[in-house]
């Protein structure tokens, strides 16, 4: 049974470093974050998070100002 298994329609709190791993395509995380990101997409799995990660996701962004990444029109 895997990662995305387990969470199967559960509500899971997500934190900062897998949202940038996935963001990046980390190469050592992509596979397992495609998969649950995937699942989340698909409304098998709904990920929470909080404000603060948003601000810490959009740091790098922000001082290289690349607009195009910190858009958050499309979302809200």
């Amino acid at each position: 049974m895997g990662l995305k298994d387990k969470l199967q329609g559960s509500t899971t709190f997500i934190d900062t470093a897998p949202l940038i791993y996935f963001i990046e395509g980390h190469s050592d995380y992509q596979s397992i974050l495609s998969e649950i990101f995937n699942a989340n997409d698909k409304g098998d799995i709904q990920f929470i998070t909080s404000t603060l990660t948003l601000m810490e996701v959009l740091v790098q962004p922000l001082r290289l100002k690349r607009k195009e990444l910190v858009d958050l029109s499309s979302i809200f």
